[in-house]
């Protein structure tokens, strides 16, 4: 099996301080992908969750009571997505997600499931040194962008009320994506880079989520056992959101930013891969809610052809 690797993470956000249904694991989250030159399409579940602490005063018996209310947000999808190669240096990818949001606030629950909002994504690779014997470091490097589309409803209501953005399977709103990616190799490791800014546009309904960045650099290691291929990595991430806003002038959410630890582990049969990636919370800075990002997991098969 080919061993020219490369790493992205692309199409990256917040949740609730800063979401828009693309939280750092879902929203084509690349992962590691070996054989650089090959066709793969395939399946990924992606969850992360988010706890919001918060306190809440009424007037009773003409006294103020204060009490502590516990938000918990939970966003997954089910993603078909894919990489189509049409010549050596052009690598284009899709993305399909499914979109399974809850909210659950002292015993109070909303849920909202659906279509999400497809992107569609095209790389070029400025180096490319493939597997040549000739080159003791293998790198590449590819400058790409894209749109994410607004095929998500963005508009779902419960009880008779639309649902808060950060809930709906879609935002309503096209958004541009610029990224880079670097990767070099010295036989069986190897370092991975990437940066990713995101433009998020207005929807319709006339909410705008805060234009977002982010970036990683992760360590990986090839390792052969028999007709098996082992790829483990670890690294770091971190992301960043701006405020977001309503009709172009309220602050609606305060941004913010954080720090994750990327642990991953990916198998290869043939064809097949089946994979695991974990992100675990080191920092995190938000500027309007006390918000706590919790670990975030992806399970994934793809088929390369």
């Amino acid at each position: 099996m080919a061993a020219t690797l490369m790493l992205g993470l692309l199409i990256t956000s917040f949740s609730t301080l800063a979401c828009d249904k693309g939280c750092t694991m879902g929203g084509s989250y690349l992962g590691i992908l070996p054989q650089f030159n090959k066709h793969f399409v395939g399946l990924r579940y992606n969850t992360r969750s988010y706890t919001l602490t918060g306190t809440h005063t009424h007037m009773m018996d003409g006294m103020p009571h204060t009490h502590q209310v516990i938000t918990e947000e939970q966003y997954s999808s089910m993603e078909a997505w894919g990489r189509f190669y049409p010549t050596r240096r052009i690598q284009l990818f899709a993305f399909v997600p499914y979109v399974m949001n809850s909210q659950s606030t002292n015993g109070s629950s909303i849920h909202q499931q659906g279509l999400g909002d497809i992107s569609l994504m095209a790389n070029y690779s400025l180096i490319n040194t493939g597997d040549s014997a000739s080159h003791t470091l293998k790198h590449t490097l590819q400058l790409g962008g894209g749109a994410k589309l607004p095929t998500g409803n963005y508009s779902a209501t419960y009880n008779n009320e639309v649902l808060p953005a950060n809930m709906q399977a879609g935002s309503g709103s096209v958004d541009l994506i610029l990224n880079a990616l670097y990767t070099i190799r010295y036989k069986q490791t190897g370092l991975s880079s990437d940066f990713t800014y995101r433009f998020n546009g207005e929807g319709k309904n006339d909410y705008q989520f805060g234009n977002r960045y982010n970036g990683s650099t992760n360590l990986f290691y090839w390792h052969k056992a028999g007709a098996i291929s082992l790829l483990p990595s670890a690294g770091l991430y971190f992301e960043k959101a701006q405020a977001d806003s309503y009709h172009n002038q309220h602050k609606m959410q305060g941004g913010g930013g954080a720090l994750f630890s990327n642990l991953g582990l990916n198998a290869y049969y043939k064809g097949f891969a089946v994979g695991a990636t974990c992100q675990l919370p080191l920092a995190q800075q938000n500027l309007h809610h006390i918000t706590k990002a919790n670990s975030r997991t992806q399970l994934s098969v793809s088929w390369m052809f």
